[in-house]
């Protein structure tokens, strides 16, 4: 599927959930710009990802919406909306046995990036305590050109880092240097950002490393300077939910980062995180309005 924008954003995505998405062109993508097959097979790591551990009672259950590797477990439903301009696209499972629903919608705002938006439901009889991993995998650093990309995959995580600002929990994925041959000064100086607001965090990761660890229901570390690996950004969480309830958060990523514009995100975090949610969602529809009642020049 190809999802719209008023902008210059672009995603393309599978059902599956496998995607790839950036901005203008794929020389600023998000995640590895590939062919659909690959997009379609490599839905488990890249892209959206969640763990949930659920208490009801005296039980716990692990549940890891949207992935095979639980398959025939729990009883699901599963949902995939669109909306009519083609610029929202919403997944959903539905646990039956657990009395929950997660959902996720990607959404761009020109102004702040790319938007991911999730929703868990309780509509079960009963209150449930929930602890969660949330993100997105497989991110790309500023300056990974479909090139580098399909010649130096594997040279090309070596040169990955990954950072977190503690305090506001902003992740910054960037190159230690620019691939090159040549015997000069090859620095990176731009980078991809990704930042959450409506979650209180327990910690942040900035690899899939720990995910195993986490289904498991052993503890995890915050990470805060990641040199190596593939970049990811996931949000550990906990929360309660009583009957009819739901939470919401939004992960928001942009590309093509420079430090003033760093700067700026992380002093408006600081700041005024509750003002930064109005004016995303306020950004998206004012982006929807665009395509929907913009005539053609």
């Amino acid at each position: 599927m190809n999802i719209v924008s008023s902008s210059d954003h672009w995603m393309f995505t599978s059902s599956t959930g496998g995607l790839t998405a950036g901005r203008k062109d794929a020389q600023s993508a998000l995640f590895p710009y590939t062919t659909d097959d690959r997009v379609t097979e490599n839905r488990d790591n890249t892209g959206n990802v969640a763990v949930l551990r659920v208490t009801r009672g005296e039980r716990t259950y692990l549940w890891e919406p949207f992935s095979a590797k639980y398959k025939g477990i729990y009883a699901i439903e599963r949902n995939l909306y669109k909306n009519v301009c083609g610029n929202k696209l919403l997944f959903e499972e539905i646990n039956r046995e657990l009395g929950l629903t997660y959902r996720y919608a990607w959404r761009s705002s020109d102004r702040y990036g790319l938007v991911k938006t999730t929703w868990v439901i309780n509509h079960g009889t009963a209150a449930c305590a929930v602890v969660l991993l949330d993100g997105l995998q497989n991110l790309l650093p500023y300056g990974t050109t479909t090139a580098v990309q399909t010649t130096f995959s594997n040279l090309l995580n070596a040169y990955k880092r990954s950072e977190l600002e503690a305090q506001t929990g902003l992740g910054m994925f960037t190159l230690s240097s620019t691939l090159t041959d040549l015997a000069e000064p090859s620095e990176s100086l731009m980078a991809t950002t990704v930042w959450q607001i409506g979650l209180t965090p327990t910690a942040h990761l900035l690899s899939a490393r720990q995910v195993v660890d986490f289904e498991r229901g052993l503890p995890i570390t915050q990470e805060t300077d990641v040199r190596g690996y593939r970049g990811a950004y996931l949000v550990a969480a906990e929360f309660d939910l009583a009957p009819g309830a739901e939470q919401v958060w939004h992960l928001v990523a942009e590309v093509n980062q420079d430090s003033r514009k760093v700067a700026a995100l992380i002093n408006a975090l600081k700041r005024r995180p509750a003002e930064l949610q109005a004016e995303v969602e306020a950004d998206i529809e004012r982006c929807t309005d665009c395509l929907l009642y913009t005539s053609p020049s």
